[in-house]
């Protein structure tokens, strides 16, 4: 294991609940800044697995349980970033998105500036139909920044883009169901950890996504340790689909799509914004 044993519980106990339940107006001082005085080995754990060649170590149960607890808090920090709530009974924002700003710095993230729209970094929030339907995806805006640990992927950007429709279709792409997300509050997502009791749904493993000099792996995990084909897994041209933008983009693949075994690689490609 990289990860302190019981990890996870103290991500969850120390930082995820507290977070949930807060309702005063300094988190940072009353909850972050506390927990991460007194975990520093799981924040070495995880600048440790951000490392370039971890991409290529299978990591234990555990180690998977802790990144994933990690991203449940970040789930819940870029929630006052998106866009309203769609069922009325999600709660108001019961923290400033401040707060999302300083857990990153807090465990050492960053994000790579002055790139343009690709689905491996960007999660799409909002789109806008370009005149050209051939026009490919280009950012417009952003919703909450991207965090990466060295090479290691923990959350994209929230974005709008600019798309024709022959790339994007505007409705499907911001509306369909986002997989490998535990909680949106503008749409459906699909999570292994749904469905399962609240202690059982801790032991969701983590899609470990790595940015490498030459190459990005999707669900680095999965090809670490491949299982055979799900029956009801999709077909691969949807399946690398599902896998770099997490979501349908033209064609509706539903709810139900078994996606988690599947990996993909591809090149690494450095896009430039483009010009105003």
């Amino acid at each position: 294991m990289v990860f302190p044993d019981g990890a996870w519980r103290e991500v969850r106990f120390g930082l995820f609940e507290p977070t949930l339940d807060y309702s005063g107006s300094a988190w940072a001082r009353d909850v972050l800044d506390p927990w991460v005085s007194a975990h520093s080995s799981i924040l070495t754990a995880l600048r440790q697995v951000g490392e370039p060649r971890m991409a290529a170590v299978a990591l234990a149960r555990e180690d998977l349980w802790a990144l994933y607890a990690l991203s449940r808090v970040m789930e819940l920090l870029i929630l006052p970033g998106q866009p309203p709530a769609t069922d009325p009974g999600d709660p108001a924002d019961w923290l400033a998105f401040s707060a999302y700003g300083r857990f990153v710095a807090a465990i050492g993230g960053t994000f790579p500036e002055g790139e343009g729209f690709h689905p491996f970094l960007h999660e799409i929030v909002e789109i806008e139909p370009a005149d050209d339907p051939q026009a490919p995806p280009v950012l417009a805006g952003q919703w909450w920044p991207g965090c990466l640990v060295g090479s290691l992927l923990l959350m994209r950007g929230g974005v709008s883009v600019r798309a024709g429709a022959r790339h994007l279709d505007p409705l499907l792409a911001t509306t369909s169901t986002l997989y490998w997300a535990w909680r949106r509050r503008y749409r459906q997502v699909a999570d292994l950890s749904h469905g399962w009791g609240g202690n059982s749904q801790w032991r969701t493993g983590f899609r470990r996504d790595y940015r490498l000099a030459d190459r990005l792996l999707y669900n680095a995990d999965a090809a670490l340790d491949p299982t055979p084909p799900h029956p009801g897994g999709p077909d691969p041209n949807t399946d690398v689909d599902l896998l770099r933008y997490r979501c349908s983009t033209l064609v509706d693949h539903g709810d139900g799509q078994w996606v988690w075994d599947s990996h993909h690689v591809e090149p690494t490609a450095h896009t430039v914004t483009p010009p105003a």
